[in-house]
């Protein structure tokens, strides 16, 4: 189900019983000024099973698909930079910001507020917490959870 306020840009691939909610913004053109005023081709491709809440922006690619798994649930006011590879049953929490040419792994979990820097990767299983801040110079493992501004280790995601 889309609701009717939501804008879908028609380089977007949805899946099977995706459910997106009022006010989201998905496909529109990356926000990068190398871009911003010649479309690309690549896309914005939407997994099956996953629920996109509200007020959510997406961003299509510059140089690859922006892709979102299945089984994801993206909260209320999460922006989703260009360029992005969301992993499959990822969780973010409302006003989330994941920068372009992120990596996210399976199972992530995004606290609300927490913020990701331009092309960083966060490996399978974490846990960010509220207002983490990851930099591009924090170092991170599977199934690890990671709190503070810049991000740091705080003790393993035994969910």
């Amino acid at each position: 189900m889309v609701h009717p306020s939501a804008v879908i840009f028609p380089n977007v691939i949805l899946g099977d019983n995706v459910y997106i909610g009022a006010g989201c913004i998905i496909g529109a053109p990356a926000e990068h000024k190398a871009f911003w005023d010649e479309p690309t081709d690549y896309k914005v491709v939407i997994g099956d099973n996953t629920i996109i809440t509200g007020n959510v922006t997406i961003d299509a690619g510059t140089v690859r698909d922006t892709v979102i798994g299945s089984n994801c649930f993206i909260m209320k006011s999460v922006h989703i930079g260009h360029d992005a590879l969301i992993s499959d049953n990822v969780t973010l929490s409302p006003h989330a910001i994941i920068g372009g040419h992120c990596e996210i792994g399976e199972g992530v979990n995004f606290g609300m507020g927490s913020i990701i820097h331009q092309r960083a990767k966060v490996p399978k299983g974490c846990m960010i917490g509220m207002g983490a801040v990851i930099t591009k110079n924090t170092d991170m493992w599977e199934n690890g959870v990671f709190v503070g501004n810049p991000a740091y280790f705080l003790r393993a995601n035994k969910k």
